[in-house]
């Protein structure tokens, strides 16, 4: 769509403006040769009490000439005028403030970063909203009301305006146009052509002609009636009093496409082609800058493959566009060329860049998961990066977009995986050395700083004949070194970081091509890190260069106020923190800053300071919410007694509502949470103000108040062990143990939990931990007193145990105890300046411990006595046990000394049988031989016979036991028997 041309009511520009001054004298200021910077002809129409209406033509003159920020710098001028004058009454600012709204639409139209875009458009918010103060019945300023909803997307809010204009005056052709654009967005395209020809035959072409009549084009396109609108934008292109670009690119683009009309013969396809190339080159020789012509070139050189050039015209579209439809279109040509190209890794990045741009670019979704991410749906987001990581492994972008969502969803040791990966193919690829850096610099700082390092290395080591990646180095190294020096000093190596920062200066210096904001924050930057040093003088110094330099540079005065309210100089920086309002009169920042450096001489001045940020700067400033709520909270508590009580009442509940607005604003605000978890356990509901706090805890782990309020809580709700370990973790973590007022909390804590539980050691952890606090402030008479009576109360507690459950030991510690606490009662007796303590006590105490010492040197006496009787008793029990254990040794070793007497007797017996039958043995097979001699013809005949009983006996021998036969030969007389023997002694072999 095409947007309104507020500057065409005023007629051509003239080539001077004639300027009327004092003394009848006349200033002619030559249109053509305005000077670069407007402030010296302000400064004259304000010395000269030039009216207001000559600013306005001055800024519009700026307009014409596309210098819109010097154009606002005079509109911004003659409101401080205006504001200054008495003569001037509001009503005469009201064209000012609707043309400075104006202006900071334009640039917010033709933005590309959408911080600074939403910048521009507060600050059109903020000048409409003072043009309401003045009069709200103002026509002009609903029109650009209008206008200003329409670039915020609220449609109906954008609507209405037009509609009050217009039924007031129904041939208002701005609120026209407004409403023909409203009517187009909605896709309600012949409403939009019926009032685009409404307008059209209002202006009756004095008035944007050009305009409307491309707004009728469009309508006609949408519409599918292309001759008519190929005949409306011809006669744009006609009545246009200079060449039109998107009038031509539009043209071009219906011809292009009927090139392509299959309908169409060939002379009609080639006749349009040809004419679409040829409107196409105009519009470019006319806007070289115009997105859409930048656009279809690219698309051009794309289908006749120079791929070079498609990316060219593409990335002059990208940085040329000032709205996402047009910057989606650019990175989408840029995207293909790539992927042609096999660039897969540019490729994927340009298309999800496309597609977060525009997410319904259908062609910039194929192959591309993108989509699913964009709305959060991960499973199907995994599902699609899976498909391209297999497709293309070695991917980076895919692999980055895929370990994040593996880590997102749970699937630890794969998105490591991933990441391993990319960090193995960080060794050669300086680029990707410098993302994996910024990946870590939140999470760990070392490794940041060693990806930076080799990053650095990397560069440094390109061929030095190779111009361009030396060009790209030079572009590259200062915001690199300038990163190494501030992971060097978030790691604590200071002289490296002051190293690094001045190599990062130097190299910005001799870099043509290095932004001034990056010169800027690398000088601030080593200011800061001086700070660090505590070398203020070097600081002061840089900050001071800054500001002479650069008085805009907001942060380099509001550093020197800080220098000078941490020296106790509260007027002096509060002058630095006011010179901010030379450039910013509502800079938040610098009024809540006054305000802090305001609370330490007056509390109301702070609350005025902080009231003025909400009021007039940044009504939703969550710092300024948090400190008034913390403002009205100590309120509360200074007001004591029953004759207070409505106005206590009153002071904590607009903490509560500050609070609550932070908290509306910033759900996760730790600050906000906090305080308003103290005012709820300030009011008794402890229980609610603990799972408050275990919220913000969770929320803000590193917040240390959150922890003690929580242990206090802890406290109240007699929750003493929990009390005692989130006193102690709060100390360790964020004091290193050495917090007066935390220790003795922690002290009170053990003292009470003592008392509750009978627990005299948890008494002496107690008085260990008052006596840290006593070492951290030995002067301190309160401590000195809760120390003795909590060594008191020690020995009161070993006095008051069992001789059973106490030792003479602990009994004389109590006494050592006891004895140090006395001297501190006596010592306090005497103090003659005033204390927190009552001194009738302290003598009631130290008469106390006399007593208490009487009681325990008797009671040492008697558990004296009662251990060394103890002790007898336990000796003879022990000396009987251990006679019972002797006599049972004794009969033990005298039953085994029975037992192997025993074994040696059978074994024995059994030693002798053996030998015994081996003589037998001997003895048979002697006789034997003589009788075979004796009767050998005898034996002759019974052989046979003998046999016979030689093959049972044999039999008999093998089942029998050896043993058993030995005893069978022992008993038998008969000496045939003795022809066996044999058979005997083999048997006897095969046992041993």
């Amino acid at each position: 769509m095409a947007s309104t041309n507020y500057g065409n009511n005023y007629g051509a520009r003239s080539k001077t403006i004639e300027v009327p001054l004092q003394h009848e004298q006349v200033l002619e200021v030559v249109c053509n040769d305005l000077p670069t910077n407007p402030t010296e002809l302000t400064d004259i129409f304000r010395q000269e009490s030039v009216g207001l209406p000559y600013y306005r033509m001055l800024a519009i003159e700026y307009y014409e000439q596309d210098k819109i920020e010097q154009s606002i710098s005079v509109v911004q001028a003659g409101l401080t005028t205006a504001s200054q004058s008495p003569h001037t009454t509001p009503r005469q600012k009201l064209p000012l403030l609707t043309l400075i709204a104006t202006l900071y639409m334009r640039l917010a139209k033709k933005e590309t970063d959408n911080t600074q875009r939403q910048k521009y458009l507060e600050d059109a918010t903020q000048s409409i909203n003072a043009a309401d103060r003045i009069y709200n019945q103002y026509e002009p300023t609903f029109v650009v009301k209008g206008n200003l909803y329409i670039l915020l997307k609220k449609v109906d809010d954008a609507s209405r305006s037009f509609n009050m204009v217009l039924e007031k005056r129904p041939n208002c052709i701005p609120a026209l146009l407004g409403r023909a654009k409203i009517q187009y967005h909605l896709q309600h395209y012949k409403n939009a052509l019926k009032t685009y020809q409404t307008a059209l035959k209002y202006s009756r072409g004095k008035f944007s002609g050009v305009e409307i009549r491309l707004g009728i084009a469009q309508c006609f396109a949408q519409l599918k009636m292309y001759t008519e609108a190929k005949a409306a934008l011809k006669r744009c292109i006609d009545v246009s009093p200079v060449p039109n670009a998107t009038a031509l690119i539009m043209l071009a683009i219906i011809e292009l496409n009927e090139s392509k009309s299959v309908d169409s013969g060939l002379v009609q396809q080639e006749t349009a082609l040809r004419h679409g190339l040829q409107h196409m080159q105009k519009a470019h020789i006319v806007n070289k800058k115009h997105p859409a012509v930048l656009n279809m070139m690219a698309n051009h050189f794309f289908l006749t493959r120079d791929f070079e050039k498609t990316m060219t015209s593409a990335s002059r579209a990208l940085q040329n566009a000032s709205n996402d439809v047009m910057k989606a279109e650019a990175s989408y040509q840029i995207a293909r060329a790539h992927h042609q190209m096999q660039e897969f890794d540019n490729a994927y990045k340009f298309y999800a860049q496309a597609l977060e741009l525009n997410p319904h670019h259908t062609l910039a979704q194929f192959g591309m998961g993108q989509m699913q991410l964009k709305k959060g749906e991960n499973n199907a987001a995994i599902e699609i990066f899976e498909k391209l990581h297999k497709a293309e492994p070695e991917c980076v972008e895919i692999m980055k977009v895929l370990g994040s969502l593996y880590g997102l969803s749970g699937k630890k040791e794969k998105s490591l995986a991933l990441f391993s990966k990319l960090l193995e193919n960080a060794n050669d690829d300086p680029l990707l050395a410098i993302e994996i850096a910024e990946m870590y610099e939140e999470k760990d700082s070392a490794k940041s700083l060693k990806y930076y390092e080799q990053s650095l290395a990397l560069l440094e080591h390109l061929p030095a004949d190779d111009l361009v990646a030396q060009d790209r180095v030079k572009d590259i190294k200062p915001e690199l070194l300038n990163n190494i020096a501030v992971m060097h000093q978030k790691l604590g190596n200071l002289n490296d970081a002051e190293n690094y920062y001045s190599l990062a200066i130097k190299e910005g210096e001799s870099s043509v091509g290095t932004e001034k904001n990056l010169k800027l924050t690398m000088s601030y930057n080593l200011a800061r890190l001086y700070e660090e040093r505590l070398e203020t003088e070097k600081a002061v110094s840089i900050y001071k260069k800054l500001v002479e330099d650069y008085p805009g540079y907001t942060d380099a005065h509001l550093r020197l106020g800080a220098i000078e309210q941490s020296l106790g100089r509260s007027a002096d920086s509060i002058e630095y923190y006011k010179e901010v309002f030379d450039t910013e009169a509502n800079d938040a920042k610098a009024w809540i800053m006054i305000g802090q450096a305001q609370a330490t001489d007056s509390e109301k001045l702070s609350k005025r300071s902080y009231e003025k940020v909400l009021k007039d700067c940044d009504k939703n400033d969550l710092y300024t919410h948090v400190a008034l709520g913390n403002y009205h909270a100590a309120t509360a508590r200074e007001l004591k007694g029953d004759k207070s009580k409505q106005a206590r009442a009153d002071a904590y509940k607009l903490a509560v509502n500050f609070y609550s607005q932070a908290l509306r604003r910033d759900p996760n605000n730790a600050y906000a949470a906090n305080g308003l978890a103290i005012i709820i356990a300030e009011n008794g509901h402890h229980e609610q103000a603990r799972d408050l706090f275990n919220q913000v805890r969770e929320a803000a782990v590193n917040n240390a108040s959150v922890w003690v309020n929580l242990a206090h809580v802890y406290v109240e709700l007699k929750l003493y062990k929990q009390a005692i370990v989130m006193y102690e973790n709060a100390l360790k973590k964020f004091f290193n143990n050495k917090d007066t007022n935390l220790l003795l909390c922690l002290a009170r804590t053990q003292f009470i939990l003592s008392k509750v539980d009978k627990d005299p050691e948890i008494m002496y952890q107690s008085l260990k931990s008052t006596e840290k606090a006593f070492h951290i402030a030995p002067s301190d008479k309160t401590t000195q007193y809760n120390m003795a009576l909590v060594q008191q109360s020690y020995a009161q507690q070993i006095s008051d145990l069992a001789q059973d459950q106490r030792t003479s030991d602990s009994i004389r510690r109590a006494l050592r105890c006891l004895e140090c606490g006395q001297r501190t009662f006596r010592m306090l007796i005497n103090v003659t300046e005033h204390t927190l303590y009552d001194k009738k006590i302290t003598e009631q105490r130290e008469r106390y411990g006399e007593t208490l010492r009487v009681q325990l040197d008797r009671k040492l006496v008697e558990q004296v006595q009662f251990e060394e009787d103890r002790e007898n008793k336990l000796n003879m029990a022990r000396k009987k046990r251990e006679e019972e254990r002797n006599k049972l040794k004794q009969a033990e070793a005298e039953r085994i000394r029975q037992q192997q007497l025993e074994n040696e007797r059978m074994e024995e017996n059994r030693r002798r049988l053996m030998e015994k039958v081996r003589e037998d043995n001997l003895l048979m097979a002697s006789q034997q031989v003589e009788d075979d001699d004796f009767d050998e013809e005898k034996k002759a005949k019974k052989r046979g016979r003998k046999r016979k009983e030689m093959e049972e006996e044999e039999e008999e021998n093998v089942e029998g036991d050896a043993d058993n036969e030995y005893q069978k030969m022992l008993h038998k007389k008969d000496k045939k028997q003795y022809r066996s023997k044999r058979i005997i002694e083999d048997s006897d072999e095969e046992d041993n």
